[in-house]
C-alpha cells in the first residue's frame, strides 16, 4: 500500500446527509491521514460521463466511498468500497445506512410532547426509507391510542406540478390543528409553501417536521423547519475507519453495516407551539 491512500470520493453533497458523511471523512483523514481524493469534476468543468473508469484506473486509488447505485460500475477495479444507501441495502458491500425506525419514533414523540391530537405523514410512496419512517411513526403515535393520516400519494415519481394538487386536496381534509411528520425536509419544505398557499398558519394550523437536518433547507423555510438530526458526519468517519482497515488488510470486504443514527430534534418555529388541552389553563 502507498503512503497516502488515494480514495475515490463520490458523495452526493448537495443535501445535508452527504455534507456531513463528507465532514466525517474529512475529520478521519485529519487524525489519521493524510489522505488523498479523486471527486467528480464540478458541472462547470465536466466533459463526459460521470465515471470515468480508465481515468480512475490511471489514477491508481486504493479505496472508494460512493453511493451504492454507483458500486456496480467501480466493482471492476478491484479494490475496497464503502457505500451508502437510503433504502438499507442488503447486499455484500459494506454500507452506511440510516435508522429509519428511530426517526420515526423521534418524530412522533416530538408531536406527542407538543400535545397533538391529531396526526399526519406524507412521504413518497415510491421510495422504501420514507416508507420505513412512516410505519414506525404511525406505531409509535398509535401507541397513545390515535391514528395518523398518511397522505396515499403516487407510486411513482411524479413532478411537484402534478403533485401538488393533490396535496393540497389533502392537506384541506385533514382536521385542524395537527402535528404533520414529512418523510424528510425536502418534503417539508414544499409542504409549508403549499400550507402558505392554502393559507393555513404554520405551526398554528399545521405544525410541521421534517427529517436529516438540512440547515440550508430549514433555515430556507419561513418559519424555519423544525428537524430530526441525523448522526451523518459520525457514521462518515466510521465508514472512512472500516474503509482504512480494508485497505490494510486487516478487514475483508463482508457486508457490514454502519449506523447513521437518528440522535434528536433541531427545534424551530415550524413546530414552536404547545396545544393546552385543559381550558381553564
Amino acid at each position: 500500500m502507498k503512503n497516502t491512500p488515494r480514495i475515490i470520493l463520490y458523495l452526493d453533497v448537495a443535501r445535508g446527509f452527504g455534507r456531513g458523511m463528507l465532514s466525517g471523512i474529512a475529520r478521519y483523514s485529519a487524525l489519521n491521514g493524510p489522505w488523498t481524493f479523486y471527486r467528480k469534476a464540478p458541472a462547470y468543468l465536466k466533459s463526459g460521463p460521470d465515471i470515468n473508469l480508465q481515468e480512475i484506473r490511471d489514477w491508481n486509488p486504493d479505496g472508494v466511498i460512493c453511493s451504492i447505485a454507483q458500486t456496480e460500475e467501480l466493482e471492476s477495479l478491484n479494490i475496497p468500497i464503502m457505500g451508502y444507501d437510503p433504502d438499507n441495502y442488503s447486499g455484500p458491500i459494506p454500507c452506511v445506512v440510516s435508522d429509519h425506525a428511530e426517526t420515526g419514533r423521534l418524530a412522533a414523540q416530538h408531536l406527542l410532547d407538543l400535545g397533538h391530537r391529531n396526526f399526519a405523514f406524507c412521504g413518497f410512496n415510491s421510495l422504501n426509507w420514507s416508507q420505513a419512517r412512516c410505519h414506525a411513526f404511525c406505531a409509535q403515535i398509535e401507541k397513545s391510542g390515535t391514528s395518523v393520516d398518511v397522505y396515499d400519494g403516487p407510486r411513482k415519481s411524479i413532478s411537484w406540478t402534478k403533485e401538488e394538487p393533490l396535496i393540497k386536496e389533502w392537506i384541506n381534509t385533514l382536521p385542524k390543528p395537527i402535528g404533520l411528520f414529512c418523510a424528510n425536509d425536502d418534503r417539508a419544505s414544499s409542504i409549508i409553501e403549499t400550507c402558505r398557499a392554502l393559507e393555513f398558519g404554520v405551526p398554528e394550523d399545521i405544525s410541521i417536521l421534517g427529517a436529516d437536518d438540512d440547515e440550508y433547507i430549514c433555515e430556507l423555510e419561513n418559519p424555519p423547519l423544525t428537524s430530526i438530526r441525523i448522526s451523518s458526519d459520525q457514521a462518515g468517519y466510521e465508514a472512512a475507519e472500516l474503509l482504512h482497515r480494508m485497505i490494510k488488510g486487516s478487514e475483508k470486504m463482508e457486508g457490514q453495516r454502519i449506523i447513521a443514527h437518528a440522535t434528536g430534534i433541531t427545534a424551530r418555529q415550524s413546530t414552536d407551539i404547545l396545544m393546552v388541552q385543559n381550558t381553564e389553563i
